[in-house]
């Protein structure tokens, strides 16, 4: 391993270290850890149902994306026709 990756392996320890010193720290440490752990089981004994939320939340993300392209095509028209009218 580089030296540069060492260093900063390091100083991550060091620093997660420091962290748990703190106990509001650690108890959301844990708390955060073991939603991970939930979540990861979850998707390991229902695949299907990830999969399907998914798909669900990509159609979304893709409906909304296809929605600002149309506003900002509209917006790109507008200011297009208020140029024109403005060279005129």
């Amino acid at each position: 391993m580089r030296l540069w990756k060492k260093s900063m392996l390091v100083g991550a320890v060091v620093g997660f270290s420091f962290a748990m010193f703190k106990q509001e720290e650690r108890h959301h440490v844990i708390n955060q850890s073991k939603e991970a752990l939930d979540q990861f089981k979850e998707i390991y004994h229902h695949p299907s149902r990830t999969i399907h939320q998914l798909r669900l939340r990509l159609d979304q993300a893709s409906t909304s994306v296809e929605q600002f392209v149309n506003q900002l095509d509209q917006i790109e028209k507008k200011l297009s026709e208020r140029a024109d009218s403005e060279s005129r």
